[in-house]
């Protein structure tokens, strides 16, 4: 466990997520409609070499009923802006992603983190392909909801 990126930093895992709870209270006044994801773990993809099927970003579990809200408005709506709020502490970038639907003003709300030194394949993926994807799933089963940053350099470290 201590090369588990929240090591030493739980408390600071646990601020961003009540940042995200904050935020997600901003959005509910200024008349969005949010959902709130909480992950249970965060994985960068890839971790070590480049994965069979292509993948990198954010591989992130949430909870069943979480996972199903998501794929719910993904279904209905089409997501085009994002936010990122992000902080860097002990080699942990820490990030709550508000990825909206700015036609049906929907938010959903994501914090995750990532260790520095376990993140250069996923950084550089991102950087030739020029997006971050932020791959959701249920802790059963292999479907996923991926969502994209056009812009990755807001979700890499300062």
């Amino acid at each position: 466990m201590d090369d588990h990126p929240l090591t030493g930093s739980l408390d600071i895992w646990e601020g961003v997520v009540e940042d995200m709870e904050a935020t997600a209270a901003e959005y509910r006044e200024e008349g969005w409609e949010t959902l709130e994801l909480h992950p249970g773990d965060v994985t960068a993809l890839p971790a070590v070499e480049e994965r069979v099927d292509g993948r990198f970003g954010l591989d992130i579990l949430v909870p069943g009923d979480e996972y199903e809200a998501l794929t719910e408005l993904v279904a209905e709506a089409t997501f085009d802006e994002y936010d990122v709020f992000r902080a860097q502490e002990n080699g942990v970038v820490f990030l709550v992603i508000a990825t909206k639907s700015t036609a049906t003003n929907q938010v959903v709300l994501l914090p995750a983190y990532y260790g520095i030194a376990d993140a250069d394949l996923m950084l550089k993926r991102a950087r030739d392909a020029g997006e971050m994807q932020t791959h959701v799933r249920p802790l059963s089963g292999d479907d996923r909801v991926t969502l994209k940053q056009e812009e990755p350099e807001t979700l890499f470290p300062q």
